[in-house]
């Protein structure tokens, strides 16, 4: 049985709300009130308004910007240098054509030998990296939108 892709689209979207997986700055804020709390007062503006400061320790960043997507370790002239990796997705809609024997796929508009229709791929990106000397914030830079 073919499923329409609008009925697919709408379940997806119904499921991810449901799930709703990611943290917002206020559920981090909640969950860590010790941390927030022993920030000063530029920092907890700072942190309130998603926004970092040169000298903020780790805990403060991830209040404000969540957990990284990965982290590199660097060393070299005593200094501990961490870097945090924050990845976005970037949706991208390709139009397909797949002529031969149709396997299932359950999208798009589909014959027993064709398939055609919109596909939505996320692509992975670097939107943001936060580097920190002795564990405090040194710089970062983040990708524009």
């Amino acid at each position: 049985m073919k499923i329409p892709f609008p009925v697919i689209t709408l379940t997806a979207v119904v499921c991810l709300s449901l799930c709703n997986c990611t943290q917002t700055l206020q559920d981090r804020i909640e969950k860590n009130p010790a941390i927030y709390a022993a920030l000063s007062g530029a920092q907890k503006e700072a942190v309130g308004q998603g926004r970092l400061l040169e000298g903020m320790n780790q805990d403060a960043v991830y209040i404000s910007w969540g957990q990284p997507s990965g982290i590199r370790d660097i060393t070299g002239d005593g200094v501990a240098v961490e870097k945090w990796r924050y990845t976005r997705y970037m949706p991208v809609i390709r139009q397909d054509i797949h002529i031969g024997y149709n396997y299932g796929h359950h999208y798009g508009y589909c014959g027993p030998f064709y398939e055609f229709g919109p596909t939505i791929e996320h692509i992975p990106y670097t939107a943001a990296v936060v580097e920190f000397r002795n564990g405090k914030v040194s710089s970062w830079e983040r990708e524009r939108r």
